[in-house]
């Protein structure tokens, strides 16, 4: 098979895949102990060779990764996050390797990110790129690439395919460290994100507690993200309940301008991409902007990325703003 074939091929084969609901949510959502079901190698961390077992198969891993190629912004996240730099990285929707985001929470970081290899874009990554950079492990997800795709560059390099989707972050990210040997690394981050997290639900009052609101637009749609969304996850991570409207076991759907009305609630997170949202009539009617508690939020943490270092300024900034509109007494003991 030519190269342009192999790639046109990886187009094609870059389709949504389908998000689950019901108990698999609920499970996504947990503080998760283990990996997914049958998942990962069961070796202790730093042991080498190990069978890391993955949505797609299983791969063998003769030695510790050295030269890791990541093919999605979450991946590339988990990894600064676990103290490491991907050797090749794709590049995110508005054609950056790394996000301002990621840049800015690793600044230590800036020579080696520098230097890491632009394997062009997601849903088509550049085979030659690929190949000459010359990986002992490729990181890919099945959100954005199917079984053809990891056929494929497993012929490059030992590939792990994650799930890929913003509900699926905690149990890729455990996957992926379980792949780099920094199991236990990954898990004590995510202790301590849920322990925050049912520090400020603790807080919070048994009725009445205030809801959340998810939105992003730009000029040609409206998106309200549901519950299987990171962001979604988060917000019951932390008790906050959402609006009716958006309780649905899907990562999002669109919205008419006509009904605005349904991204309503105590506190709207939003991020905007042009001024479609902010030139309807409703949108100035709804009350969390008439009270001042419509927040414009990152769209590259809230909405495009599924990473811990994503997931972590998303709880912190609900935290924080969330607090603030809570009684003194109350929000003196939430950090």
């Amino acid at each position: 098979m030519t190269l342009q074939r192999r790639t046109l091929l990886l187009a094609a084969c870059a389709v949504p895949a389908a998000l689950g609901s019901g108990p698999a949510l609920a499970a996504a959502h947990a503080a998760p102990r283990e990996l997914a079901p049958g998942m990962g190698s069961g070796a202790p961390d730093g042991v080498f060779p190990r069978r890391v077992v993955h949505a797609y198969g299983r791969t063998e891993l003769e030695r510790a990764p050295l030269r890791v190629a990541v093919l999605s912004t979450g991946q590339a996240d988990a990894m600064l996050t676990l103290g490491l730099v991907p050797a090749g990285a794709t590049r995110d929707d508005g054609g950056a390797i790394y996000g301002a985001y990621l840049r800015q929470a690793f600044p230590g970081q800036v020579g080696a990110i520098a230097r890491t290899m632009d394997l062009g874009g997601r849903s088509a990554p550049d085979i030659e790129a690929l190949a000459a950079l010359g990986p002992d492990l490729i990181l890919m997800n099945r959100a954005v690439l199917k079984q053809e795709a990891y056929a494929l560059y497993s012929r490059i390099a030992p590939t792990v395919v994650t799930r890929g989707n913003g509900v699926n972050w905690k149990i890729d990210f455990l996957l992926l460290a379980d792949a780099l040997g920094r199991r236990a690394q990954a898990q004590a981050w995510l202790d301590r994100f849920h322990a925050d997290a049912r520090a400020f639900a603790a807080r919070l009052p048994a009725q009445g507690r205030p809801s959340v609101s998810f939105v992003q637009f730009n000029a040609a749609r409206i998106r309200i993200l549901g519950q299987a969304s990171l962001v979604g996850g988060i917000a019951q991570d932390l008790g906050l309940p959402r609006p009716p409207s958006q309780r649905f076991a899907k990562n999002a759907q669109l919205l008419s301008t006509e009904l605005l009305d349904q991204a309503d609630a105590d506190f709207i997170f939003y991020a905007a991409r042009g001024q479609g949202l902010a030139r309807s009539p409703l949108w100035p009617r709804l009350q969390a902007v008439r009270s001042g508690r419509a927040l414009e939020v990152d769209t590259d943490t809230f909405y495009l990325n599924a990473g811990p270092t994503a997931s972590r300024s998303v709880l912190d900034t609900l935290v924080k703003t969330v607090a603030a509109a809570l009684p003194t007494a109350l929000s003196s003991g939430i950090s």
